[in-house]
């Protein structure tokens, strides 16, 4: 497929923007039914604010560098590889937890490097949007982030507290890694143009 027969514009950006509304809707699932695992498994809340934290501290590290490495590559392609290592971790722990392997040094691992993907995905994110639409349709595509990052932060829990009986942590991160491969798809499709180099 070739950029020309690609959606680009404000045309490309919606659908860019449904495939990260699926992905942030399927990670936000899988964060809470985790948490919700992970204070099952140990009844201690500092079990799962050391989740958090191996969440966080990647992403502040990785930040100040982030922005430098997307502003030289291709923004596209950055998108991708965050999401598909993402999607590699859950798979990782879907297999485990399948095994009875799971355990919570698992989930600190896998959040170090979610986390880290998470700094990249960000500025490459925002970066992609400013060559995908004209300045003027900035405040629109600003107000569609904001409300897709508000909608995931609602729907989310309560979509996995509905599901965890029903399905499972299984299920919902199986519903996660389905999730990324629906954001990544959506970024195959459509055309990112590339600054040029100055």
């Amino acid at each position: 497929m070739t950029s020309n027969t690609q959606p680009t514009g404000m045309r490309g950006f919606v659908v860019v923007w449904l495939g990260q509304v699926v992905s942030m809707l399927g990670t936000g699932m899988t964060n809470f039914a985790l948490g919700v695992w992970i204070f099952q498994e140990t009844g201690e809340a500092t079990a799962l604010t050391t989740a958090i934290f191996f969440f966080m501290a990647p992403s502040v590290l990785f930040s100040p560098i982030a922005g430098a490495i997307v502003d030289r590559s291709n923004r596209k392609h950055i998108l991708i590889l965050s999401d598909l290592t993402a999607g590699v971790v859950t798979i990782a722990w879907v297999g485990l937890l399948a095994t009875g392997g799971l355990e919570l040094w698992h989930i600190y691992l896998g959040n170090v490097l979610s986390g880290a993907a998470n700094s990249f995905q960000f500025p490459a994110y925002s970066a992609a949007v400013t060559v995908m639409l004209p300045k003027e349709q900035y405040g629109r595509a600003s107000g569609m982030l904001s409300l897709a990052a508000s909608a995931s932060g609602i729907l989310a829990p309560a979509l996995a507290s509905a599901l965890l009986g029903p399905i499972g942590l299984t299920g919902i991160m199986t519903i996660d890694v389905v999730s990324f491969l629906f954001a990544i798809g959506a970024l195959f499709v459509v055309f990112i143009p590339q600054p040029e180099e100055s």
